[in-house]
């Protein structure tokens, strides 16, 4: 399986490693274990080091229909993805675009900064939208 994951329940964290080549029925399989293991509202960490995307745009429609309905019922985790390559690192930011969900979701180039960014305490009382929106400013977390 391209996408390997394990949960850590007490840090509400999944840390989840992909390689070769990834299509929309292993993001499909990957959301459904996460559905079934009850972790969508924990944060998640996706490794893409070793790793690509081979997604059409309408495997990437397909997709973000399939997350922003499961944020319709309830909340999606933070999600932080580790892209390898300028072009992997491009094509999740197109898919980020074409998904358009409410959850904040970063794109990093180095592990650490992704898991520290993942540890940051959101104010209480924020609202996902909200949250959304300072996600795209990284001062707004106190990164740079």
């Amino acid at each position: 399986m391209p996408i390997v994951w394990g949960v850590n329940h007490a840090a509400r964290l999944v840390s989840a490693k992909a390689t070769g080549e990834l299509g929309r029925t292993d993001f499909e399989d990957y959301l459904d274990g996460l559905e079934a293991a009850a972790t969508l509202s924990y944060r998640k960490v996706l490794d893409m080091t070793q790793s690509r995307l081979a997604l059409s745009s309408d495997d990437m429609a397909a997709l973000g229909a399939r997350i922003r309905a499961h944020e319709s019922m309830r909340p999606m985790g933070s999600v932080a993805v580790i892209a390898g390559s300028d072009e992997l690192y491009d094509r999740f930011r197109l898919f980020e675009s074409v998904v358009d969900a409410d959850r904040p979701l970063k794109i990093f180039r180095d592990a650490e900064l992704a898991y520290a960014w993942l540890t940051v305490d959101l104010p209480e009382g924020r609202e996902l939208a909200e949250t959304r929106r300072l996600a795209a400013r990284p001062a707004a977390f106190g990164a740079s």
